[in-house]
């Protein structure tokens, strides 16, 4: 089998989404959130509307939550599709639209240009961690599930997935004096 390249891997494995079905899912996902985050305006508010105040007084955050989450998706698709890949610069595209829609709803075009840069740096960056906060690294292998003691053989150089953890774990943060004299 001759050796392939990234981009011809992945330009292999992409397939096509749909953006119109993604955004709308994504942006019912996000209503149901800002209605939790209205709902909760709401009730730290004082004022004698009820619980009809989560749409009266603090429903712009219900819609803004939905444009948001609509507009990311469905920018995130269109991009992947007309890029035909799937990577962090997708998730940078779909983050800028959402940021200038957080800018227009303050009305303020500084925070539009704002919002754009800052969130396609905060989805971009995660998408290109692996779309994770643990990291990379968190999970090495599916194989780091296994309890067995027959499966316990398996990390790098023959040592166990928890050796092989607290090996990297050791590389990454700087030795004590102590430490680096006595391995001399």
């Amino acid at each position: 089998m001759a050796n392939k390249t990234n981009e011809e891997v992945v330009t292999e494995t992409f397939s096509e989404r749909h953006p119109f079905a993604d955004g709308m899912t994504a942006g019912a996902a996000s209503a149901g959130a800002g209605l939790l985050v209205s709902a909760i305006q709401n009730s730290l508010q004082t004022h004698n509307k009820g619980a009809l105040g989560v749409f009266t007084r603090t429903g712009s955050t219900i819609a803004l939550f939905t444009a948001m989450g609509g507009i990311f998706s469905y920018t995130d698709a269109t991009a992947a599709n007309f890029r035909q890949k799937d990577d962090a610069v997708n998730g940078a595209i779909g983050g800028c639209a959402a940021g200038v829609v957080l800018g227009a709803a303050a009305r303020s075009v500084p925070m539009m240009f704002g919002g754009c840069a800052s969130l396609a740096a905060l989805i971009g960056t995660f998408d290109a961690a692996g779309k994770s906060l643990q990291g990379t690294y968190a999970r090495s292998s599916p194989t780091d599930f296994t309890h067995g003691a027959e499966d316990a053989e398996h990390g790098p150089g023959g040592q166990g997935w928890r050796e092989a953890r607290e090996a990297r774990r050791k590389n990454f943060f700087k030795q004590k004096k102590d430490d680096v004299e006595s391995d001399a």
